[in-house]
């Protein structure tokens, strides 16, 4: 007896029985009848081509179904398993034609037209799409799956009153729920009916009346739709069920915002940053929401205010204090921003940030003994951060200690990677240190330093060329410098002197003393060094009168 051949009929017979994945039937309509040898042949292919797609071999099952094919071209089932692996390949035109012709020889099988529907769907044919799921819900009306697809369907094509209609079908058989109550919602929204869009969600809240998610999806759909009163009062039913709620006030902060209600808003805000259930993390985000960027006067006690409250709700949190602090030195109250700061360092003293905001709070108190003391527990700590470094120089700069100023800004300009405005403060101050150290090499080499990174810096271009002018050296450098700080900052009266003051020094009285004019104009007639580089040009241009009368009265304001 021949079994390979028993074997093979009997798995072509199991073939024509399963569902969805596998399914074979013969057909009248073929041009010709098979023999037995090609039938068995194109059974058999048919057969390992299955065998392959369920091993995840997909491309040696698409050619066994290809050759299957070739034997038999009528085959509704290696049509149908042909078709769903061309169409996972992306070959959606051939997916198409096989899966339409598969559903042609074998109307009634659910698994081809299911498949059919798809297909046509990827291929652009969206009216096939619709219409192979509304036969399949017509033959099948209590296939879940395929009211689905089809309600999904309608979705896609825009025909949300079908839509809503098959929604209300799978409503009866599966009862009401969550996310089938978002997509009815959904299909009423498109279709502009937010009375049908409130009622779907009453409904899911009468499943379960003491669920304050529910009452929040109703509230933000509300708010969103502009119904406020039935907003409010969702938001109100939440706080009636759950008083701690750590999100109701931060909703209706944010409902009261977006309609302008800024003091409402606040209020609401307060009560959700005094509730201990909300985390602080999400706290100082939400803060970070409401109040960034520019602020005017009232943002900025409002945010203050608020990180009080964080910190009397979180007392051990180092990130309440932080914050505040932050606020502080934001609003430019550094005696209680650098105090608090001081505090938190106590806590937590390898926090550099922290330490960075403490020394701009020293400097901008222009504190230079503690700018000096803390900079240099900063470095102790950060020995690899540049920007410590800088503010020790500028420390100790102030306090005339040139030697260790100079130390300090040599060793930490070593460290910026990256950063050249950074770079450029540390050479701008050392050149004006070694002026002081009368080490004017050095100081006009940090200057040239300086002036390569940024070319435009008039700070640096009007010192460079007055300290050059007083040593009366490199003239024609110094006048160019000083006429290129003129054009950049022209109102700028330390410029506009410097520049006359350069010309002056080469012999050019005349143009000096119409510069100096130009200063006197500019705020300098209250200035003694301007009004005494008036009156020595006055001196040379032999107005010998009028240059005593400049001199007394720079010595008034030199006093």
């Amino acid at each position: 007896m021949n079994f390979k051949l028993i074997a093979i009929i009997l798995f072509s017979g199991m073939l024509a029985l399963t569902s969805c994945s596998t399914v074979k039937k013969g057909t009248a309509d073929q041009p010709r009848k098979l023999t037995q040898k090609e039938a068995l042949n194109e059974a058999d292919l048919f057969a390992k081509g299955v065998i392959q797609k369920e091993a995840g071999n997909t491309e040696q099952a698409l050619d066994f179904f290809t050759k299957a094919l070739e034997i038999d071209p009528n085959d509704p089932a290696a049509l149908f398993e042909k078709a769903k692996l061309l169409s996972a390949y992306g070959q959606i035109p051939e997916a198409y034609q096989l899966a339409k012709k598969a559903v042609m020889l074998d109307g009634n099988n659910r698994w081809y037209k299911a498949a059919y529907g798809k297909i046509a769907q990827q291929d652009g044919k969206y009216d096939e799409y619709v219409q192979a799921y509304e036969e399949l819900v017509k033959q099948y009306p209590d296939d879940l799956n395929f009211l689905n697809e089809l309600a999904y369907a309608y979705v896609f094509t825009g025909d949300y009153q079908k839509a809503a209609r098959e929604y209300d079908k799978i409503e009866e058989q599966v009862g009401i729920t969550e996310p089938l109550t978002l997509q009815k919602v959904q299909v009423y929204t498109q279709l502009g009916d937010y009375q049908s869009g409130v009622k779907e969600y009453e409904k899911l809240i009468n499943t379960s009346p003491q669920n304050t998610r529910y009452y929040a999806l109703l509230a933000e759909y509300c708010a969103k739709n502009k119904m406020d009163d039935k907003a409010v009062w969702a938001y109100q039913q939440i706080e009636k069920i759950n008083p701690d709620d750590p999100y109701v006030h931060i909703s209706l902060a944010d409902y009261y915002r977006k309609r302008n209600n800024i003091q409402k808003s606040f209020e609401e805000l307060k009560l959700g940053m005094a509730n201990k259930k909300l985390d602080l993390q999400t706290k100082i985000k939400l803060l970070s929401t409401y109040y960034s960027g520019s602020l005017n006067e009232v943002q900025k006690k409002q945010a203050l205010e608020l990180s009080q409250i964080l910190i009397k709700v979180h007392p051990d949190e180092p990130m309440a204090k932080t914050l505040y602090a932050s606020l502080l030195y934001q609003n430019e109250e550094y005696k209680q921003a650098r105090k608090l700061t001081a505090e938190i360092l106590t806590q937590d003293s390898l926090n550099y940030a922290v330490w960075e905001q403490l020394l701009f709070c020293d400097m901008y108190l222009n504190n230079y003994k503690n700018l000096a003391h803390e900079s240099d527990n900063v470095i102790d700590l950060f020995p690899n951060q540049p920007l410590p470094y800088l503010m020790n120089g500028i420390a100790y700069y102030q306090l005339k200690k040139y030697q260790k100023a100079a130390n300090s800004l040599e060793t930490g300009k070593d460290f910026v990677a990256g950063n050249q405005q950074l770079l450029e403060e540390f050479y701008n101050y050392l050149g004006e240190i070694y002026y002081q150290m009368k080490n004017y090499d050095a100081c006009y080499s940090a200057y040239d330093k300086v002036l390569s990174i940024n070319p435009e810096n008039s700070i640096v271009l009007n010192n460079y060329a007055y300290y050059l002018s007083l040593q009366k050296i490199n003239l024609t450098k110094a006048e160019q410098m000083a006429r290129h700080a003129v054009n950049l900052d022209p109102k700028n009266v330390n410029n506009i002197d410097t520049y006359a003051w350069v010309l002056y020094q080469q012999g050019n009285y005349e143009q000096a003393l119409k510069w100096q004019d130009e200063a006197l104009k500019n705020g300098g007639d209250t200035n003694g060094t301007v009004l005494e580089h008036y009156g020595k040009i006055l001196e040379k241009l032999g107005r010998a009168d009028e240059a005593k009368a400049y001199f007394k009265k720079a010595k008034k304001y030199k006093k």
